[in-house]
């Protein structure tokens, strides 16, 4: 019988962000909000891009799952307060949005290798 751990799979799941400041995560958020669907409202969104800085540079893992799960996570909390704008009333449609939102995210911060 096969052995399956979760644990070691998420652990053969990661990622390396390239160098970045809030500039650049301003920068980043700004492009993919223009093109998605919710997007965080323009009087959070420095907020917003603060909150991601400080998580990327305050979490210290490398598992792409983990780090999509956070970033969803972060854009439902901030639905949940109403920061984000044209989201859907579904939260199955919301997480399905999060979840595009949140691989675009980690395409952007990847380092090319």
């Amino acid at each position: 019988m096969i052995s399956y751990s979760y644990s070691k799979e998420i652990n053969q799941s990661t990622v390396a962000f390239r160098e970045f400041d809030l500039d650049a995560i301003k920068e980043i958020f700004t492009r993919i909000f223009e093109s998605y669907n919710p997007k965080v409202k323009s009087e959070f969104f420095d907020s917003f891009c603060q909150d991601f800085y400080s998580l990327v540079t305050e979490i210290h893992t490398s598992s792409e799952r983990i780090w999509r799960m956070i970033i969803t996570d972060m854009l439902f909390s901030y639905d949940d307060r109403g920061y984000l704008e044209g989201g859907a009333k579904d939260n199955g449609i919301k997480r399905k949005q999060f979840a595009i939102i949140a691989n675009v995210i980690m395409g952007k911060l990847r380092a090319n290798r």
